[in-house]
């Protein structure tokens, strides 16, 4: 009759490790779930930086850009956008253009 009492009682100490070790396992899965969502928290705090940055460049360009507007164009602006984004020349001016790509 001991031995049926000694089993008895083994089977809460199994239960007990059984429960510990799941808990165990839910919390270090809980853990790593935790630590990916940390990362990727830094990651998209990086990209939110990025893009403030960003911003304030197409900020500050666009109020340039107003500036120019309001003030109007001058001759030398013309030239140089007529030059760099038309590719215009005078009539008896040779471009040469470097093929090199150096």
């Amino acid at each position: 009759m001991k031995s049926r009492g000694v089993k008895k009682r083994a089977k809460p100490a199994r239960r007990n490790i059984i429960l510990r070790l799941c808990v165990l396992a839910v919390s270090a899965t809980a853990m790593v779930a935790l630590l990916n969502m940390q990362a990727e928290i830094d990651k998209r705090g990086m990209q939110v930086e990025v893009m403030r940055q960003r911003n304030e460049t197409q900020r500050m360009l666009n109020k340039e850009l107003r500036r120019q507007i309001e003030a109007g164009l001058d001759d030398e602006t013309v030239e140089r956008i007529a030059r760099e984004r038309f590719d215009y020349a005078y009539p008896d001016e040779i471009i040469f253009i470097d093929i090199s790509g150096s």
